[in-house]
């Protein structure tokens, strides 16, 4: 084969991050050749366009077992699956912008193309088996929701979320970079796999732990949840959704990554440390996020909470394959209740901003809310159902394939009983929060029943939330891991 038709190869695996980055910036040109009244016409189109046509390239291109000459990225199985709910999830988040800048009658159509440079971010995270190209995709994910969080630029509250959301943002990513250098330093390359060279486990243990940081504060785990309470509720709700999946599946992709390579080296105290800290932050972060989302009345910051809680399930999901002393390292139940969560939450929060008649969700806001919009009202109880762990929804075998390996680990470590006890019953608390939603949804009482909402729904956003609760309800039959 000639050196173009090996660089073509070299450069497939990178086609859908590719697709992705081409229609943000095909959005970008066209929002300066639409009207203000067409903006919302066409560029919503335009972002389902190269969407689908980089899901395309994920079934026809990348699909099976291998990667690039350079060893930077790589795909398999789990990652093709995650980067068709990265695209479904874009696609839905592009539906709750256009429905929510539509009805504000707001004139920002760069915020499409904001939005697909982010998801061609998350992509090449997921995508990456090298540190450099998973910073490089992590900065190309962070710096557009920036500006997301920040688009209601009259919001006092959206101008706060989005500079305590960058700060801290940029100080984290500088954390994670200085562990790129350490890791260099421990291993003699920045491939995540490497192992440590002799002599220098101090070195590398101290850049695992920094590089660990640098994605806790992106999924929003304890003690690094401080900024997820601000940003979910100063950006606009569509763009809440967005972030709570969407980033989420990028960090977590990296962080799975990082322990599954840092399992296979020799660095046998540093895995168990590694271990003892995502259990320890794992039960930590669904303490959080269970007790304080009780006190909460808006749906935005419940599902804030929310999202740290379900942090804290997923990193418990992630050590316990290590305390039940598997042969390998067995993520599926981590990576499976990940997919189920992004896709609920994304599911919920934007039917929830469709739903509100202004910025604010508290719950008077939403009561009767379902009753005037039916089909809605049930594809956001089925996403919130999912995430409050009830049968029947995706999120009930997620939890239980959770908690079933922490009573398969206890065997071993019996502390890890008591860990798993915990965490079913604030499981059980946090569900109530989750209910708590569905109930004045569908409630009929007092004045604000019988007010009706100036938001129209577009048909786009009921299918892209109908899509979400579809997707859930087949994962309950399905689980592709």
């Amino acid at each position: 084969m000639s050196s173009e038709t090996f660089l073509f190869y070299d450069l497939k695996i990178l086609l859908p991050v590719i697709a992705v980055a081409v229609g943000g910036m095909f959005s970008l040109v066209a929002e300066s050749f639409s009207s203000p009244a067409g903006r919302h016409k066409t560029l919503p189109w335009i972002n389902l366009f190269f969407l689908f046509f980089a899901t395309f390239f994920i079934n026809k291109s990348i699909s099976g077992d291998f990667g690039d000459s350079w060893n930077l990225f790589s795909i398999d199985y789990v990652k093709e699956i995650f980067l068709y709910a990265i695209a479904l999830c874009s696609a839905i988040g592009t539906a709750a912008l256009h429905n929510i800048l539509k009805n504000k009658n707001t004139e920002c159509g760069e915020a499409y193309s904001l939005l697909m440079f982010s998801a061609a971010g998350i992509m090449l995270m997921v995508l990456s088996t090298d540190l450099m190209p998973l910073f490089l995709g992590m900065e190309l994910a962070s710096f557009p929701i920036y500006a997301l969080v920040a688009m209601n630029r009259h919001s006092k509250a959206s101008n706060e979320a989005a500079f305590k959301y960058f700060i801290s943002g940029a100080a984290l990513s500088a954390v994670f970079l200085y562990g790129v250098a350490m890791f260099y330093g421990a291993t003699g390359s920045t491939l995540i796999s490497s192992d440590v060279l002799p002599g220098r486990e101090g070195i590398y243990q101290a850049a695992i732990f920094l590089l660990s940081f640098g994605l806790l504060f992106k999924v929003g785990a304890f003690p690094l949840h401080f900024w997820v309470a601000d940003a979910y509720t100063g950006a606009l709700a569509a763009v809440t959704g967005y972030m709570a999946a969407v980033v989420k599946i990028g960090a977590f992709l990296g962080l799975g990554a990082v322990w599954l390579g840092l399992f296979g080296s020799s660095a046998n105290v540093v895995i168990a440390r590694e271990a003892v800290l995502f259990l320890g932050l794992g039960i930590a972060s669904v303490v959080v996020g269970a007790i304080t989302g009780l006190a909460q009345i808006s749906a935005r910051r419940i599902l804030a909470f929310s999202a740290i809680a379900n942090a804290g399930f997923i990193l418990l999901g992630l050590c316990y394959p290590y305390f039940a002393k598997l042969n390998e390292l067995d993520l599926d139940s981590a990576f499976y209740f990940l997919l189920t969560y992004a896709i609920g939450s994304i599911g919920a929060l934007t039917g929830i901003s469709a739903l509100m008649d202004s910025d604010y969700d508290d719950f008077d806001d939403l009561r009767a809310m379902a009753r005037k919009k039916p089909f809605l009202g049930i594809c956001i109880s089925v996403c919130l159902a999912s995430l409050a762990g009830l049968p029947v929804a995706a999120g009930f075998l997620a939890k239980f394939r959770i908690f079933a390996g922490l009573v398969r680990a206890s065997f071993d470590v019996p502390i890890i009983w008591g860990i798993a006890i915990a965490a079913f019953v604030l499981a059980v608390i946090s569900a109530v929060y989750y209910i708590r939603i569905i109930y004045f949804m569908w409630s009929y009482a007092g004045p604000a029943a019988a007010k009706k909402s100036r938001n129209n729904v577009s048909t786009l956003l009921n299918a892209a939330v109908g899509a979400a609760a579809a997707a859930l309800l087949a994962l309950a039959v399905w689980m592709p891991m």
